[in-house]
């Protein structure tokens, strides 16, 4: 099924990572079905060539009723590309995957596009986020970042018996003082959050601001050095909601724990749980390598997607 002549349709994403290993390693990694399972999904099926198509099932698989559970390939240009598509609310969707060397590596650049516009509470690209850099944790930590679960993921038909809150978790291999750091230090939190001018004021009530003020966290409501920090959150016309992120010694490592609460109902929750998962994702890459190497270019750009072709 395509989508109807007329649909609207959400623009582009677009988002690449860079590796710091060659293009032939990466490219071999990226179809090596053992590493899917790290990744991509609980179970692999399926083969990366023209005509053929790769599932993905199990619980931290990216598949709904409404996301399809398999990749189509249209085309593979080895070492250099791969079009494939992706059913979402019933229409095939076009994504590319090009693998360029860079000067530290390689870099895998992703563009998806056009979605259907009823699509776009699913967040498609904290998702993207998630998988690939998943995918880089797994490649040059020997480990993911965080696995989202999509058992429970249905933004499209929520109850309210579905939770009012966002719980994730990710463990890092560093001490406490650094991802307290990442999250507290103004020049280290600009390039975590792609934000130009953060402010952080180490205090009670003191600004904390991501972007412009009364688009994102607003003030600082609990703080201990390296153990915990709070922050009220607003974004737009939604209702003030806390973010508690707690950092727990666990021997030689950090557990990174994230409580956001406060919303009224399950439907404030969504986009949360996916973008919270996505930054503790980057979370692992930045402690542990130093950068995430994730830019994201944009969530919904518009633009020809002509060079799908």
């Amino acid at each position: 099924m395509s989508m109807e002549a007329g649909e609207d349709v959400l623009p582009l994403i677009r988002m690449r990572v860079g590796f710091r290993k060659p293009v032939e390693e990466v490219w071999d990694s990226f179809l090596d079905s053992l590493i899917m399972l790290q990744w991509l999904g609980n179970e692999i099926s399926g083969d990366f060539k023209p005509g053929g198509s790769v599932r993905f099932t199990g619980n931290n698989a990216p598949t709904t009723s409404e996301i399809g559970d398999h990749w189509d390939i249209e085309q593979v240009r080895k070492h250099r590309a791969i079009l494939g598509s992706w059913r979402i609310l019933g229409a095939e969707t076009l994504f590319i995957l090009r693998f360029r060397p860079t000067e530290t590596g390689s870099a895998l650049e992703l563009k998806h596009g056009a979605v259907p516009e009823s699509a776009k509470s699913f967040h498609l690209a904290s998702h993207w986020n998630t998988l690939l850099g998943n995918f880089k944790s797994v490649i040059e930590l020997r480990s993911p970042g965080v696995r989202f679960d999509y058992s429970k993921y249905r933004p499209l038909t929520l109850t309210r018996y579905d939770p009012k809150e966002v719980r994730v978790s990710v463990l890092l291999n560093v001490p406490p003082s650094l991802p307290f750091d990442v999250f507290t230090n103004p020049e280290k939190l600009s390039r975590f959050v792609r934000a130009e001018t953060p402010v952080v004021d180490k205090q009670y009530a003191g600004l904390y601001t991501w972007w412009a003020e009364g688009k994102g966290p607003v003030v600082i409501t609990s703080l201990e050095q390296e153990r915990e920090l709070e922050f009220s959150w607003v974004y737009g016309d939604e209702r003030e909601t806390r973010v508690n992120i707690r950092f727990e010694p666990v021997k030689d490592s950090t557990l990174v724990t994230l409580h956001h609460h406060g919303f009224n109902s399950p439907e404030d929750v969504i986009g949360y749980d996916i973008g919270w998962t996505s930054i503790l994702t980057e979370l692992k890459l930045i402690c542990e390598l130093g950068d995430s190497g994730i830019v994201r270019l944009s969530d919904w750009e518009e633009e020809d997607d002509s060079d799908f072709i």
